[in-house]
């Protein structure tokens, strides 16, 4: 079963979490993007609903995006027959503060323009 809100593309980036005076202090690696959302590479304990600021880059040098997002879910390890691939441990990410100017970046991203 697939509970994605929409669809995902690949993105390896530099994710960086903020403080509220935007002062960076954790950094991460994504997986994958779309216009809802992110998913870091990270074994961090973060329980669902925790809100988070962060800082990424869709192509190198690029303007940063910086959004306001909450923690939707966390993936330690898939265990169960027919699990073909490795899963890689992380935290889902939705955008609950994304700018139209952002939105309309990450859309285009995602169609590949």
């Amino acid at each position: 079963m697939n509970h994605r809100i929409s669809p995902r593309k690949t993105l390896q980036t530099g994710v960086v979490f903020e403080d509220e005076f935007d002062e960076d202090f954790l950094y991460f690696i994504s997986s994958d993007i779309s216009i809802s959302g992110i998913f870091i590479q990270s074994r961090l304990p973060l329980k669902a609903g925790t809100k988070v600021f962060l800082k990424f880059c869709l192509f190198v040098d690029d303007k940063p995006i910086r959004v306001a997002a909450e923690v939707m879910r966390q993936i330690i390890q898939k265990r169960g027959p027919g699990r073909k691939k490795p899963v890689t441990p992380g935290i889902g990410l939705k955008f609950t503060g994304l700018s139209q100017e952002d939105f309309k970046r990450v859309e285009k991203f995602m169609g590949g323009d």
